[in-house]
């Protein structure tokens, strides 16, 4: 099994790498069966590889991402999905999207729960105001049904995914969030979410980092491809030259993005989002690739003075 970080106040326990986002969503195949076969391939053989825990929504593909979860859970010994974290995320259903009233909520956490079991953690997921937050916290609202799952033993952890950094530190402040679940601010192109780490660090609140990848760019994928749509882009540009430079050291430059985030000891867990058996396997590989000390020294020196600056993230909404 892959090692184990206990995530914050909540006391729960997950592998430090986890599979979220998009399992069995193919690009070159519509048939919804073998989307599932897909799908249940990828959980078991990430279960193979050392990982135990498990994230989704049910605003993945429409809602597809987490039926495919559930028919990879369904298709496990019941001894080891015990063994299993798993989280999902509130408030985005595609049938009641950015809805985070009590009711709205408790029919979203009912759906998933029929497709997925007994869940460890729920995130409100994705607000997009001010107004939304404030339904969120208020009475009536998103925490108030999910403090009562979790204070009767339903769920372990709550919490806030969203890249909206001052909409996390309100819920850290709030004492109410056991985790925040941030994406795309933590990697060796931007690192924006550094600040609110310490925070959420100070209140003993976990840490689930998402998107280590920055959406794929240092996954390892073509970049004279990408750049037909992305040349010019801060983010493109930076990402250029850590391919560079990782070429240049013979390390894979997914390894450098995933592992990057995995040695950060204010982040509990480090989510990627395989569609495939390949993808998990490139992904188990990128998290477990030695990789000398010495390597990291330079790396922290040389994107100390990268150029140009990344492209605002979360801390700018």
């Amino acid at each position: 099994m892959l090692p184990v970080k206990t995530l914050g106040r909540s006391g729960i326990q997950a592998t430090i790498l986890g599979v979220g986002g998009y399992l069995g969503l193919l690009h070159d195949d519509d048939n919804p069966d073998h989307a599932i076969e897909a799908a249940v391939a990828a959980v078991q053989r990430a279960i193979e590889l050392g990982i135990r825990y498990f994230d989704t929504s049910p605003a993945y593909g429409g809602g597809l991402a987490e039926k495919h979860l559930g028919a990879g859970l369904d298709s496990l010994d019941p001894q080891m999905r015990q063994q299993l974290t798993i989280s999902t995320k509130v408030g985005t259903h595609p049938q009641r999207p950015h809805q985070y009233e009590f009711e709205d909520i408790r029919w979203c956490y009912e759906n998933s729960r029929k497709l997925l079991g007994p869940v460890d953690i729920v995130f409100v997921h994705d607000p997009t105001s001010d107004q939304d937050m404030d339904t969120i916290m208020g009475s009536g609202g998103a925490f108030e049904y999910l403090e009562g799952l979790r204070d009767t033993g339903e769920i372990r952890g709550i919490g806030l995914g969203n890249r909206t950094h001052r909409w996390l530190q309100r819920v850290i402040d709030s004492t109410r969030a056991d985790l925040i679940l941030p994406s795309y601010d933590y990697h060796p192109i931007r690192q924006s979410v550094a600040p609110l780490l310490d925070h959420a660090a100070a209140a003993n609140v976990g840490v689930v980092n998402g998107s280590p990848y920055q959406s794929g760019l240092l996954a390892g994928i073509d970049l004279e491809q990408a750049a037909l749509n992305r040349s010019g882009d801060a983010d493109f540009e930076r990402a250029r030259q850590i391919y560079a430079w990782c070429e240049d050291r013979e390390v894979e430059v997914g390894a450098i993005a995933v592992q990057y985030s995995l040695r950060e000891a204010r982040i509990g867990a480090t989510l990627v989002g395989p569609r495939t058996v390949d993808e998990v396997e490139a992904n188990v590989r990128h998290a477990t690739t030695p990789i000398p000390d010495h390597l990291w020294a330079e790396l922290d020196e040389f994107l100390a003075s990268l150029q140009p600056p990344p492209n605002p993230g979360g801390e700018a909404t």
